[in-house]
């Protein structure tokens, strides 16, 4: 009897640590605007996908200029509140993501780089996780170990 129940409780502490390990891993793609040049949003896209391709909770999908006229036209009407929640839905569906990266990234007049990130959830347009960081801005490198940073803090579990 202590055998069966031994292994029954076994069983079901295996079962939960393995329900984890299948868990699907977010289907992501990642989207940057602000006043940078084109140049400089590639590299903040970049860094942050550079950084997202090494967790395994989220799959990475590069996206073309099509994808992000297309995204950035939803977010303006998302802002609007003329979107119901249904066609966020289909749009989710469609560009074939479940999740977008939304960074900002502005280089003030006075040579400080801010960048802010959310993690938004296209089904149902909800933010689930928002960072902010400022830098100095030196040069490119300020960027790109900026958006590092950025995405490190906007997916990490321990970060609030």
């Amino acid at each position: 009897m202590k055998r069966l129940f031994l292994l029954t409780v076994v069983a079901l502490v295996a079962s939960l640590f393995g329900f984890d390990s299948f868990a699907a891993a977010k289907k992501v793609a990642v989207f940057v605007e602000g006043n940078l040049t084109k140049e400089q949003k590639s590299m903040v896209s970049s860094a942050v996908m550079s950084r997202l391709s090494g967790n395994k909770d989220y799959k990475v999908f590069e996206r073309n200029d099509a994808f992000l006229k297309a995204l950035e036209r939803e977010h303006d009407f998302q802002l609007s509140g003329e979107v119901p929640e249904n066609e966020i839905r289909k749009i989710g569906e469609r560009l074939g993501v479940d999740y977008v990266i939304a960074v900002s990234a502005v280089i003030s007049s006075d040579d400080q780089c801010q960048m802010s990130a959310r993690l938004i959830e296209l089904e149902s347009g909800e933010v689930l996780k928002t960072c902010n960081a400022t830098r100095e801005y030196e040069n490119s490198s300020t960027i790109t170990a900026l958006a590092n940073n950025v995405a490190y803090r906007l997916i990490s579990k321990k970060s609030k």
